[in-house]
């Protein structure tokens, strides 16, 4: 963390019409906004105030507190719970409390810190990513993880004359708004059509549900067309929780139907930093000019579907069961 000094609590906007909360005193009481709720247990509606005290969220404050204090004295990342303190007054983590001895005469005995537990598994701090909308407050011991997955992380514009650096969903807005690329919602488990883009054009894709940002983009490769997909994100780590998906691109003509183009394939994640070229993508959908061209003049269409794989599939099938089944696509493509 670049401050040496962060703050701890999990705040919220008490502007809006929300409901009066309970605020601490430097004195360590409680004071109620409201005094006549608790005192109304006094009289006539006493049970119904009682209830309505007591379903109060725990009052919360910020405060500043010194880095090194979250910090494990031996391996210096930030304590998790179990926490123990060596003899030499040493806080460490699970982890090092067997390897602690090297570095220290006191780490005969650690008696574990079970108040700091408490604290440390509480301690939260603004995710930061606030500035590009994110608005988690994260447990610090697990900042790591939410950043590999925070959907707010900032990604870049990928035109070259651009220097927009935001969220995917910012992003998605100065696309179209800025380079007039089209933008469609997309259903997953279900075929999207679109047009074959040109060399130069960009389709942008935003899942249903999840708001997901999906860019298609092509490129000359050689008398043939290169189109790749690729999620729009800062993170996309598979281990960290981060939805995972898989995708079919193909290429057809309706009064066609002899040739198809087609790959499938899982959808790799980018923040765009080095632009993104289909051709120089691991996976590509190669569109042959006899797709292109047809001797009908019918122009091709690129049919996109997007699913959601792994834990994300799993999530999904048990909010939905009425999902489109794989059995949905076109016969040829089963």
């Amino acid at each position: 963390m670049s401050e040496q000094q962060k703050r701890v609590s999990t705040p919220e906007n008490g502007h809006g019409g929300k409901r009066p909360r309970a605020l601490a005193s430097p004195d360590g009481g409680v004071k109620q906004e409201r005094r006549g709720q608790a005192e109304a247990s006094q009289g006539g509606e006493g049970e119904g105030a009682v209830v309505a005290v007591q379903a109060m969220d725990d009052p919360q404050i910020s405060v500043r507190i010194s880095v090194a204090r979250l910090h494990c004295n031996a391996c210096l990342v930030p304590l998790k719970p179990p926490t123990f303190k060596c003899e030499a007054g040493h806080v460490v983590c699970s982890t090092c409390r067997g390897r602690h001895g090297q570095g220290c005469a006191g780490a005969g005995a650690y008696a574990a810190c079970v108040e700091l537990d408490d604290i440390v598994r509480d301690a939260k701090v603004p995710c930061a990513y606030e500035e590009y909308g994110c608005t988690s407050w994260v447990v610090y011991h697990k900042v790591v993880d939410h950043h590999r997955t925070c959907r707010w992380g900032p990604c870049f514009c990928p035109d070259s004359s651009c220097e927009l650096y935001a969220s995917p969903a910012r992003l998605a807005e100065h696309f179209a708004a800025h380079h007039a690329w089209p933008v469609a919602k997309i259903a997953y488990g279900k075929p999207c059509k679109l047009a074959v883009p040109g060399p130069q054009g960009r389709q942008v894709l935003v899942g249903e549900g999840d708001g997901c940002v999906f860019l298609v983009s092509p490129c000359a490769l050689g008398a043939a067309t290169a189109v790749s997909l690729v999620c729009v994100r800062a993170g996309g780590d598979a281990v960290a929780g981060a939805p995972q998906f898989r995708c079919k691109l193909w290429v057809e003509v309706e009064g066609n139907k002899e040739n198809l183009a087609l790959v499938t394939s899982m959808v790799a994640s980018s923040n765009l930093s080095g632009g993104f070229v289909a051709a120089e993508q691991g996976m590509f959908l190669a569109v042959p000019p006899e797709l292109l061209h047809d001797e009908s003049g019918e122009a091709p269409a690129l049919m996109v579907r997007i699913d959601r794989a792994g834990a994300a599939a799993a999530a999904a099938s048990a909010r939905s069961p009425s999902a489109t089944p794989p059995s949905k696509l076109p016969k040829r493509l089963q």
